[in-house]
């Protein structure tokens, strides 16, 4: 059975960053809730009482609290944060003349050269990101093969994150959803199991890395 509860989550879900707002005493519930009333009464299909979903945002407000708990202990193991700056974009579809240069072409030969890079592949594109003193025998290696995209004067911030971070939820959306608050946009994401990666433009760098590192901290 669908509860009032269910009704107003299922409300306050489609507004990013509502929820945490919330948690932050940075919303006044009382108008919330008057706010919400006319959508969560059409669909619940009769009048709800405005202090009924008052109590249930302040259950949920406790709830909230809970899980920011647990995510704060996780956020305070995060291991190092490292920083590369001068990083270049490649994305390439993955078409038949990119699989067949590719799969002569070798990292290997970008690892004997000192620099950053690194190989994400997904169902139909493949983004290769690598140091700006790579991009000259890069070029050359791909040949002839065209790509979609790419983009400079690029940074990195990656994070060592603690071996427990699978079995917390909520961890991703915290370190990104900062991000997001700074006006910040990302323009790649890189993760291994212990490791998040996160792409964005020079000019945010300072900016990103300041919010994370308070983050952490706190």
């Amino acid at each position: 059975m669908i509860t009032i509860k269910n009704h107003i989550e299922n409300q306050l879900k489609k507004e990013p960053f509502l929820l945490e707002n919330i948690r932050n005493g940075l919303i006044n519930i009382s108008s919330l809730a008057r706010k919400i009333e006319p959508d969560l009464s059409a669909i619940i299909g009769r009048k709800v009482n405005v202090n009924a979903i008052i109590m249930a945002i302040k259950r949920m407000e406790i709830d909230e609290i809970n899980k920011s708990r647990k995510i704060k202990k996780q956020l305070q193991k995060i291991g190092d944060i490292t920083v590369r700056s001068g990083l270049i974009d490649y994305s390439f579809k993955n078409t038949y003349e990119f699989e067949k240069v590719s799969t002569k072409f070798n990292l290997s030969q970008l690892t004997k050269t000192n620099g950053f890079h690194t190989l994400s592949k997904g169902i139909n594109e493949t983004t290769i990101i690598i140091s700006k003193n790579l991009e000259s025998v890069f070029e050359k290696s791909l040949k002839n093969v065209a790509c979609e995209s790419k983009k400079e004067n690029l940074s990195s911030i990656s994070i060592q994150l603690p071996k427990s971070n699978t079995e917390v939820y909520g961890l991703y959306y915290s370190l990104l959803g900062i991000i997001a608050w700074k006006g910040i946009s990302i323009v790649e994401v890189i993760s291994t199991t212990n490791e998040l990666t996160i792409i964005l433009k020079e000019k945010d760098t300072a900016s990103a890395l300041e919010a994370l590192m308070k983050m952490k901290n706190n």
